[in-house]
């Protein structure tokens, strides 16, 4: 399998309060492809399109065709475009991609992402219904997903151009709404990539239910427990008492919580800890957990790792050989 990834980032000035979290943005972007390119044993290949930037307000290639391998993290990000040509950057990347050699084998794929804080008001070469027609087209041959994230009250006029609803991720034009936003395309890329390993070649629900659990909602249903936990970081394999007694002592059944990172069998009896990535608060509940996730009451349910949007999971273990998987966390709940 082979998967072609287009990337088009926003370098208009209405950035430049948001650059430093722009910049982690598209780093955070490309690890999530690598790693997930990586875990499904898919190859990938990028090209990134610098939309409006510079004095002049162009589109620029920053890279064309590359191993998302060789690609480099930003250092820094350019905020310095007077207008943003949003729908041309589109057009182009799109216009590069149909011309890679194997554009027509069966097993390859093309996802094009946009990020951006605002809209199109520059572009030359196509209209808002021009490339929408070309959108629809190539949605039809089942080969092309198109994903958006942009600011509250643009969703509408993409949906119009043919972009599927669940493509689309509005987001708050703050440092936080975008870090929030950042995350669920986290969660969304990993779900993409796992579903391209059993053979799917697009998709119509990039950002599907990845916005149904709310920071409000939890906050609500929940109970904070942010000052009653520690976190450690597993740096190697190990049964899990052994690695709890080093850490604080003692260990007692049900005070250790290991992070889902694989699909997990879980059993009805179990806590689940949930904590929010952006503001690191740590909420837990039991049957209003699993309301929030979706999950059906009691019984035993399988769990999967990409799927919980902005929120990271930690599943209560009541075993003292449990195995921890290097680089996870693991959760300390003294008064689990």
């Amino acid at each position: 399998m082979k998967q072609y990834v287009g990337i088009s980032r926003d370098h208009s000035g209405s950035m430049s309060s948001l650059a430093n979290t722009a910049m982690k943005d598209y780093n955070s972007t490309i690890e999530d492809i690598k790693a997930a390119s990586k875990a499904n044993d898919i190859d990938t290949i990028v090209s990134v399109m610098q939309c409006g930037i510079g004095a002049s307000a162009k589109n620029v290639f920053a890279h064309v065709n590359s191993g998302v391998d060789r690609l480099k993290p930003l250092t820094s990000y350019e905020t310095t475009g007077s207008r943003t040509p949003l729908f041309d950057s589109v057009l182009e990347l799109v216009e590069q991609l149909k011309k890679v050699p194997d554009v027509d084998d069966p097993t390859v794929s093309f996802l094009i992402q946009v990020i951006t804080d605002g809209h199109d008001n520059a572009s030359v070469k196509t209209s808002g219904e021009g490339l929408g027609t070309i959108i629809r087209n190539l949605q039809k041959t089942d080969k092309w997903t198109f994903t958006f994230r942009v600011p509250y009250g643009y969703k509408r006029n993409l949906v119009n151009l043919g972009i599927p609803d669940n493509n689309i991720l509005e987001w708050e034009q703050t440092t936080q709404g975008f870090e929030r936003a950042m995350h669920l395309n986290s969660a969304a890329t990993t779900r993409f990539y796992g579903a391209r390993a059993t053979g799917q070649t697009a998709s119509m629900n990039f950002y599907a239910d990845l916005n149904d659990v709310k920071p409000t909602a939890v906050k609500k249903a929940l109970d904070d427990i942010s000052k009653e936990v520690q976190f450690f970081e597993v740096k190697k394999e190990g049964p899990i008492r052994e690695f709890i007694e080093k850490k604080v002592g003692t260990y007692r059944l049900g005070t250790a919580f290991y992070q889902l990172n694989k699909p997990e069998k879980v059993q009805g009896n179990k806590k689940f800890v949930i904590r929010d990535r952006v503001t690191g608060k740590v909420y837990t509940g039991n049957d209003e957990a699993r309301d929030l996730m979706n999950l059906p009451k009691g019984g035993e349910i399988k769990l999967h790792p990409g799927k919980h949007g902005a929120f990271d999971v930690f599943i209560q273990s009541t075993s003292t050989n449990r195995k921890l998987v290097p680089y996870t966390e693991l959760l300390y709940w003294r008064n689990a």
